[in-house]
Formats: structure tokens, sequence, C-alpha cells
């Protein structure tokens, strides 16, 4: 049996101006981020780790690097590839691209992003990498990006891909999985880790 926790980054600079972030627009942690991921960090704090796994952009990799020195980059976690969209706000893809985001909120399933990634390959790979996981015994996490936690969990949910905005990730939010015969979710976007977020935030403030 696996234990496979699924670790939404912490919070990015885009992430705090509403930018969409894809693969090329790759933003560190904010200040708020940051706070985010030590509370992350001290959440694993006595959790035997056999891998920590990170998509290879700089909110995945910032994250990851306070839960343990040595997590390994992982490509197939990466976010998909928004094209066009990566840099631009959503007011000014809602403007450019107005059919393509409506599509996009409803049908992510059949969306190509402009000079991008088809959402549907973003699903293929992302599905491959974690079915080869369930195979193995251990204990791993992987710190990745919303979309790609959301299209696990249709696949564990058995949900159409369409539904994914049903699963919202908030930012550091842990998922555990326990690959059983069938693999079955023990948590699902858990942050009570950022509890006493509040009070550190005051400390920082001082």
């Amino acid at each position: 049996m696996a234990k496979i926790f699924l670790i939404r980054h912490a919070e990015s600079v885009a992430n705090t101006a509403g930018i969409y972030q894809g693969q090329s627009y790759d933003t560190g942690l904010s200040p708020l981020g940051r706070l985010q991921s030590k509370a992350l960090a001290r959440r694993f704090t006595g959790e035997n780790l056999d891998m920590v796994y990170a998509s290879p952009l700089k909110r995945s990799l910032q994250t990851a690097s306070l839960i343990t020195s040595h997590y390994h980059p992982e490509p197939n976690l990466i976010e998909t590839n928004h094209g066009q969209w990566e840099g631009k706000s959503k007011a000014q893809i809602q403007a450019t691209w107005p059919d393509l985001y409506q599509k996009w909120q409803t049908h992510p399933s059949l969306v190509t992003f402009p000079g991008g990634e088809a959402f549907a390959d973003t699903a293929a790979r992302t599905i491959n990498w974690f079915d080869k996981q369930t195979q193995k015994s251990g204990s791993f996490a992987a710190v990745t990006h919303s979309n790609i936690i959301q299209i696990i969990l249709c696949s564990l949910l058995n949900l159409k891909l369409d539904q994914m905005w049903r699963l919202a990730m908030q930012p550091t939010a842990v998922t555990l999985i326990e690959t059983h015969s069938p693999a079955k979710i023990i948590c699902l976007n858990d942050i009570s880790h950022l509890k006493d977020l509040q009070s550190d935030l005051s400390r920082h403030a001082l």
C-alpha cells in the first residue's frame, strides 16, 4: 500500500495579482506563501516520507524545499501549458478569448490553450504518473498545482473532467490518498495546518 499526499503549492506572487501562470510565467512565493509553506513544513514534521516530488516550477519547488531538502523535480506534475494566456490577467483573457474562456469554465476537457497544451493531454500525463505511483509501496508527497490535483481527484471519484471546478484546492492544502483496492481518499483539501497562521502574520507584521 502507498500513502500519497497531494499538496497544492503555497500562494505565489502571480496568485496575489490574479495572473495566469502556467509554465512560462514562473513566479516565486509571496510573503504569505512563505508563511503558508512554513506551516505546511510543521504539518509534516515527523512524517516519514520516502520521497517528495515537486513540479519543476518555482512556486512548487520553493514549497517543497521547506518540507525537505531532498525533493525530486517531476516533469509530469508541471502545470498545464496555458500558452498565450500566461502572464495575463483574467480580465485580459476574458476580453481577448471570451468563447475559449467560457469553455474553460464549463468544458475544460475540450480546451486547447492558444499556443499551449490541450488540457486533455495534461490529464493523460497526470493520470499516467499517478497510476504508476499507486503500484508502489511507501509514503510519498507530490507538491504540484490545483489543476493537477483536480485531475487526479476526478479520476478517483469517477467524475467527468468537466466537473473539476467542484474540487477547489486552497494553497498548501493536503489531500491524502491511500492505495487500497480501490484507492481511498483519506482527507481532502486539508488546511488545518494554517489555523495558527493569523498569529504568525501578526508576529510577521511587528
